[in-house]
């Protein structure tokens, strides 16, 4: 009964400030500590805000570009892993796909700015950030979670599968 009850405090500690913010989100006063009835007026401030339907608009571009160049790249990557056992590098190529999975995501964004300023004072690309150096960090911080579901996934798919596609005419 008492991890029950530790369990539910942990619960609610964790999820009530959530939900009060859900609720008083729909609140018609200016203030937060007064209710003044309910109300989706602070929901059309909102969606009347330029600024914050572009950035909606811009997250949704690199959120679309990011994951479909991360299932690509991962989808290839596990592809790698799965059908050549052995290569020279794969101890290599392993530890980079696992690199992201382990290390923690500010240690990461921190070590892709450093490295866009580099190569912006070595090359001069990327000039400045935009959306190119957005998109290619979420790449590298994705990439890594497609390449183990998928390997993880082909390891455990029958060969007969690949077998009977070749017979039926599909390509090596």
């Amino acid at each position: 009964m008492m991890v029950f009850l530790l369990l539910a405090l942990g619960y609610a500690f964790l999820y009530l400030p959530i939900l009060l913010l859900v609720i008083f989100s729909f609140n018609a006063s200016r203030l937060v500590t007064v209710w003044g009835g309910f109300s989706v007026k602070w929901y059309g401030e909102l969606l009347h805000d330029q600024k914050v339907l572009d950035a909606a608009w811009l997250s949704l571009k690199v959120a679309f570009t990011a994951a479909s160049a991360a299932t690509l790249l991962g989808t290839l990557a596990a592809v790698t892993l799965v059908r050549f056992r052995r290569f020279r590098g794969r101890t290599l190529f392993s530890g980079m796909i696992a690199a992201p999975l382990v290390m923690p995501e500010v240690i990461t964004g921190l070590a892709m700015l450093l490295l866009f300023v580099a190569m912006e004072q070595a090359i001069g690309w990327p000039a400045g950030r935009s959306m190119t150096t957005i998109v290619i960090a979420h790449v590298t911080f994705c990439v890594s979670f497609v390449t183990v579901v998928v390997r993880s996934r082909l390891l455990q798919m029958d060969p007969a599968l690949e077998e009977a596609a070749l017979d039926l005419g599909a390509r090596p």
